[in-house]
């Protein structure tokens, strides 16, 4: 792993706090599929929080010299304070082969619609159902509606293949805005009651798109072909250039 601050290797201070917020992108011969998307939800979220625009050409230059010519790689751009910002390169992530078990709990992440720091709640709550035999944890308003997954969106297919999105707190993900891009979708409040009655569930994020098998141990039907559309549409979107 290696990890830069404003062009420089980072230094311990530049990694303690745990306020402020960030991406996280896939990169792929060196592209990035949605890196517009990535770089107005830096600059929407630095506004919010430190009151000034992050310019999107700085953060362009900034990745590509932490990659230092590294083709595919795992890359993270956080900002804890207005001025420092923080790239991490990894090995690059795939999603999971397999379709995914969700249990769900009685959780909303504050400030849902920010990709912030400081998210131990859900990694807790997805450690715990992991201990329960779980992939993921499913997190959900008080009164039982669908919002989000620990670290994903949750989709759910109609049978033409259309997407609904639950109406509640979540973070509007880079990648569930490519999957709008590219099928048709609605947002609606999803009960737990209701799960079983769409066509399927995925879960997407920037790492990819993976199947759900079941909610709370409530099967959901395979998706089958209309998973397989979505996922080519969304594979056929352009890699941009970083």
């Amino acid at each position: 792993m290696r990890i830069e601050t404003n062009g420089r290797p980072a230094a311990a201070a530049d990694l303690f706090s745990t306020y402020g917020h960030f991406t996280a992108m896939q990169v792929r011969d060196g592209g990035v599929q949605g890196l517009a998307h990535h770089l107005t939800r830096l600059d929407a979220a630095h506004r919010e929080l430190f009151d000034r625009p992050l310019e999107a050409d700085r953060v362009r230059d900034l990745v590509r010299h932490a990659l230092d010519g590294t083709p595919d790689a795992s890359v993270r751009v956080v900002l804890r304070d207005a001025e420092h910002v923080v790239v991490t390169v990894a090995e690059p992530h795939h999603p999971p082969a397999a379709p995914q078990r969700l249990r769900s709990v009685p959780y909303l992440r504050p400030f849902a619609h920010l990709k912030h720091l400081g998210g131990f709640a859900q990694l807790e709550w997805a450690r715990r159902v992991g201990r329960d035999g779980y992939d993921d944890a499913l997190l959900t308003t008080p009164d039982g509606a669908v919002a989000e997954s620990s670290i994903a969106n949750i989709g759910f297919l109609e049978p033409d293949g259309a997407v609904v999105w639950p109406e509640a707190p979540w973070l509007h993900g880079t990648a569930m805005r490519l999957v709008e891009d590219t099928t048709p979708s609605s947002r609606r409040l999803v009960p737990l009651a209701d799960v079983a009655g769409f066509a399927g569930a995925f879960l997407v994020n920037s790492i990819g798109v993976v199947a759900v098998a079941s909610i709370d141990d409530v099967p959901l039907p395979d998706g089958g072909p209309l998973l397989a559309g979505l996922v080519d549409r969304l594979a056929a979107v352009p890699w941009d250039r970083i």
